[in-house]
């Protein structure tokens, strides 16, 4: 076993532990950053980014990485859906909600790690691909044991921070336990070909038994989204999954019947996965540890802001790290308690939405049904939406109280 030392080694490197191993070794720390994968692959999920995960991106000095990686901006959100007829559904501008930033944007995940982790090589960090076995010891003076195609390595370093995304290969090393609940599961294809669909208008909606997605990538790519009840994960296994996949966006509701999605060629893997929202059941940190991104727990994937928090994360930690030689778990309280703010407010407004646009059924229809009409009389109900937007604490707080909620989901016009 060889054995080095670093200021800090970043376990995970997804768009959470590379942003982190950017910014850190930029301003002069040296950094380890260890990666599982061989080389960065298709992983169909984390391929958008709200504007104010751009702003994040912007204040870590990643941006750029989106850009390169070909980020494509989305201006214009349709939200169609059985009860609405197609001519009627709106289209909301999605540049105007923060200046300066613009809409958000769609990408392919692992091309921007891959040129994250290329920027932290080139700012002086050490990054380990293929990097495996790794066992974490928290405490003063915190380890980092791992084997990759060379050897055995221990890595003796003042903090861990752990990003591994929903397998919180580290948190459960140091004792962070995790509160689990599946609302739903979901199902990503990336398709060429669509040419016939708006290139910068992402589709969502409802109908019959799924909810669609549909976020273009620029010159006729285009990540594709349907979730759907639990007790069905495997309906687009086996042969001709992907066949079964493209005709369930056949659907009366979009404008042209879903023929340009239908007639799109799969471009990628079709994966399916349970759409799980996670809560920490203490504080996400130990001594010499502190976790970041999904690995510190994310609310439904539905809201689509996890991408958003691993920038917020990234960024708030290294500040502290930057700010000072005391390197404490105390030091991290107002991590903490951001986060733990930020994310009441998320998993409220996932659950919103995930009991209006992911249930199914008659009751489910006419949910939605009441809902629209009452979000059409008053454009305050529609406050929600605005989390896709804008940081959680700039939303209004009417929005995450139990009568708001009751009155969306249950009151009759």
């Amino acid at each position: 076993m060889t054995n080095h030392s670093a200021d800090v080694v970043i376990v995970g490197g997804g768009i959470a532990g590379a942003a982190a191993a950017c910014d850190l070794s930029a301003h002069g720390l040296s950094v380890v950053l260890l990666e599982k994968q061989i080389r960065y692959q298709d992983l169909v999920r984390g391929e958008w980014l709200a504007p104010w995960g751009i702003a994040e991106a912007q204040r870590l000095g990643v941006d750029d990485a989106f850009v390169l990686a070909g980020a494509w901006e989305i201006r214009e959100w349709v939200q169609w859906d059985e009860v609405v007829h197609p001519d009627e559904a709106q289209a909301v501008d999605m540049c105007s909600f923060m200046p300066g930033v613009g809409g958000p944007y769609s990408f392919p995940h692992h091309r921007v790690c891959e040129l994250m982790a290329e920027q932290a090589a080139g700012n002086g960090a050490r990054v380990v691909m293929g990097a495996s076995r790794i066992a974490v010891t928290a405490g003063t003076e915190p380890t980092v044991a791992y084997r990759d195609a060379v050897g055995e390595h221990r890595i003796t370093t003042r903090m861990v921070l752990g990003a591994t995304g929903r397998a919180c290969t580290v948190g459960r090393q140091v004792g962070v336990t995790m509160s689990n609940a599946i609302h739903h599961w979901g199902a990503g294809l990336m398709v060429d070909g669509l040419d016939d669909w708006p290139a910068d208008v992402q589709a969502m909606g409802t109908a019959g038994d799924v909810m669609f997605m549909i976020f273009p990538q620029g010159y006729g790519r285009a990540r594709l989204y349907l979730n759907f009840a639990t007790g069905q994960q495997t309906r687009y296994r086996g042969p001709g999954g992907v066949d079964r996949f493209l005709a369930a966006f056949e659907l009366d509701c979009l404008p042209d019947k879903g023929a340009a999605v239908v007639a799109a060629k799969a471009d990628g893997p079709l994966v399916a996965w349970p759409s799980v929202s996670i809560v920490p059941e203490r504080p996400p940190l130990a001594p010499g540890v502190v976790l970041i991104g999904d690995e510190a727990g994310n609310a439904d994937t539905v809201l689509g802001t996890g991408l958003s928090c691993s920038l917020r994360d990234a960024r708030t930690v290294c500040e502290l790290l930057r700010g000072t030689d005391d390197w404490s778990p105390a030091t991290f309280d107002p991590y903490v308690a951001e986060r733990e703010a930020r994310m009441k407010r998320l998993h409220f407004g996932a659950n919103i939405m995930a009991k209006l646009h992911v249930e199914f059924g008659e009751a489910a229809v006419e949910r939605r049904r009441r809902a629209r009409a009452l979000m059409n009389q008053n454009d305050a109900l529609q406050v929600t939406g605005l989390l896709n937007m804008v940081p959680p604490e700039q939303v209004p707080d009417f929005g995450f109280s139990e009568f708001f909620a009751e009155r969306l989901l249950r009151e009759t016009v």
